[in-house]
């Protein structure tokens, strides 16, 4: 998709074969665990990284057979080489937010805004309510506070609204605490 939707080549001076190498490299240069779902913007940064280096450099081993360079015949030209390192240094730049430009993301945020708009009010009021956990935990020692109660209450209450809506989406909820932890971490 970044070649594609971002880099657009012209005459295919880097393809996806290129890219897919430079993923197979991150594979074998990093151990499996380090892969998990939370870790993908890590590591499309860290692809990125690695492409920028390998179009200015014009250098990158061929995971099958390292000693070949796949940049080699690329047939990049100074012009577009440079624009190339500025379009990918704008886009690790942007953080998080790279993944707007890739057109499949972006039509998929707005054909369902009502969704990401419902998991925004879902975290933030998440989040309220554990900053607010919080301070009156540190402020009270009754481990029995009315207000601590009713916002563990709260936070039930919305928990169980998430697993409803997983549930009639088709996804599994097997454990409430993790779900919880990864909407509001």
């Amino acid at each position: 998709m970044i070649l594609k939707d971002v880099l657009k080549p012209c005459k295919k001076e880097v393809t996806s074969y290129v890219i897919k190498n430079i993923v197979l490299w991150q594979a074998e240069n990093n151990p499996q665990h380090n892969f998990y779902k939370r870790s993908f913007l890590y590591w499309l940064h860290d692809g990125l990284r690695d492409l920028k280096t390998a179009i200015a450099t014009q250098q990158l081993s061929y995971y099958m057979i390292p000693e070949r360079n796949l940049m080699a015949a690329s047939g990049l030209q100074d012009k577009q080489q440079s624009k190339w390192v500025a379009d990918i240094t704008d886009m690790m730049d942007e953080g998080p937010r790279v993944i707007l430009r890739l057109q499949r993301i972006r039509q998929a945020v707005i054909a369902s805004p009502e969704r990401m708009l419902w998991f925004s009010k879902i975290r933030m009021e998440l989040e309220m309510l554990e900053l607010e956990g919080f301070i009156r935990t540190g402020q009270c020692s009754d481990e029995h506070d009315a207000i601590v109660q009713e916002i563990n209450i709260r936070q039930d209450e919305i928990m169980m609204e998430v697993a409803q809506r997983m549930l009639i989406d088709g996804c599994a909820v097997n454990d409430l605490n993790d779900i919880f932890h990864r909407i509001v971490m």
